[in-house]
């Protein structure tokens, strides 16, 4: 229980949520105020998931460039016919 992790979130959830919230990745860390629990969970829409997108799409641009170069390298050598 003492491990935190930055991309986690914590919050009082009300009991009657907890099985939700425990189904989407929550879990229970110790009891809240009345009615409710201290749950941890991952951010929704959060940092990690923002940066995990930029550097897919990034990855994407690098390979997609790669491919064009090699293309253009391949005409100029003659090993392919040019497309019309």
């Amino acid at each position: 229980m003492s491990d935190v992790a930055l991309d986690h979130v914590r919050a009082l959830i009300a009991k009657p949520r907890v099985a939700e919230m425990t189904a989407k990745g929550w879990r229970v860390i110790g009891p809240g105020e009345e009615g409710s629990l201290l749950m941890e969970g991952p951010q929704l829409g959060g940092a990690p998931v923002r940066l995990s997108a930029l550097v897919n799409d990034l990855f994407d641009d690098l390979v997609a460039q790669a491919l064009e170069r090699a293309d253009r390298m391949d005409h100029a050598a003659g090993r392919l016919p040019r497309a019309a």
